[in-house]
């Protein structure tokens, strides 16, 4: 399969299938579990590994596309296609054969869905905030025990990669809804993303085989630089597809009111430009982590200037929507509420700025 085929594919099914439930998703907190089923099944996740590993050898920076593209209409279900190719990415660069061999394939070709909990790592490695999960060796793996307080893409026949400390190092492995001693718990309702079933987990003397690590201790420092870059990327899809729905609002709202809107800020042409270029960047920052060899600073630059640029866009179309765009079932301000996960969800614009300076202070 070409990128250009399965890009048209993914369009289509996102036109077909996803388009007439995104208000659902979005107000009634709708998770599209047949979307990514079918997304699976004709390849949405498969460029994240190789023709060896099951996928399609496409590569990271086609899976940003494919994340793009699932955006436009929805950034919630951008989202969890997201943690998808996350934990699919994090088998593709794990150094253990087994765990890759026991959930890859079935994660890239959607027969299996899975989530990443990997935010309170993200953070806790950039010193925000302590580790919430505990590992012990034991007799043939890792026992468990903590609590995180939101994992996305994620139930009971789901499973999901997760760090835990022990001593000094770390332990990253697999788990899911149906292991002994882990419990989902539903967390508030948010003001958007409620269709992606994320939960708050609990673990409770959870038992991790060796199979089902992904990197252990002593591997963790080594690995962790390999997913990073990575991890972050994919995030970019999710923003331009966002991105990409704020534009087609501003072109609507033009139709008609082209002239007084050309007094805002922010107009079509200038964001288009900004989105064109990040969206070159990406494709550059996402082929050198493919083929191992990623870029960390200029990578958290073009992430937090990708969230600053997806707020300012939605913020744009619904000014240039207008009170249309005030009315709930305007995707303007869906827009604006996903805008601000994109601008939140970790690493956060501001746990950029901190691991940006503290780079640029060490050069």
């Amino acid at each position: 399969m070409t990128r250009e085929a399965l890009l048209n594919n993914v369009a289509a099914l996102v036109k077909s299938k996803l388009k007439p439930l995104v208000d659902d998703i979005d107000r009634k907190g709708l998770y599209p579990k047949e979307f990514m089923l079918e997304l699976g099944k004709i390849g949405g996740f498969a460029a994240t590994g190789t023709v060896e590993e099951g996928g399609n050898g496409l590569g990271l920076a086609t899976q940003i596309a494919v994340l793009r593209e699932i955006g436009k209409e929805c950034g919630a279900t951008s989202f969890s296609a997201w943690c998808q190719a996350a934990c699919a990415w994090y088998l593709h660069q794990s150094p253990n054969q087994a765990v890759k061999d026991k959930y890859l394939a079935d994660i890239l070709q959607g027969k299996v869905l899975a989530g990443t909990g990997m935010s309170n790592t993200v953070k806790h490695l950039a010193g925000i905030e302590k580790h919430n999960l505990q590992a012990e060796r034991v007799k043939g793996g890792y026992k468990v025990n903590g609590a995180l307080p939101w994992v996305s893409n994620i139930g009971e026949d789901h499973i999901w990669a997760n760090t835990a400390q022990i001593g000094d190092s770390y332990v990253m492995f697999i788990t899911g809804g149906q292991w002994e001693g882990v419990t989902l718990q539903a967390c508030p309702e948010f003001c958007a993303l409620e269709g992606t079933r994320t939960f708050s987990l609990n673990f409770k003397d959870v038992f991790i085989p060796d199979e089902d690590v992904i990197a252990s201790p002593e591997q963790f420092q080594s690995y962790i630089p390999t997913i990073k870059a990575g991890f972050i990327l994919l995030q970019i899809g999710i923003g331009a597809g966002v991105i990409d729905g704020a534009l087609g609002i501003i072109r609507m709202a033009n139709v008609v009111n082209a002239e007084v809107n050309a007094y805002l800020d922010h107009s079509y042409d200038d964001l288009k430009a900004a989105l064109d270029g990040a969206w070159a960047e990406t494709e550059r920052l996402a082929d050198d982590a493919w083929n191992n060899k990623p870029d960390t600073l200029p990578t958290l630059k073009l992430r937090e200037a990708a969230a600053v640029l997806a707020l300012n866009a939605t913020q744009s179309a619904a000014l240039h929507a207008g009170a249309k765009g005030y009315l709930m079932r305007s995707p303007a301000q869906r827009r604006v509420r996903e805008a601000m996960f994109v601008a939140i969800v970790t690493p956060a614009i501001k746990h950029l700025r901190k691991e940006i300076a503290a780079l640029e202070a060490a050069q």
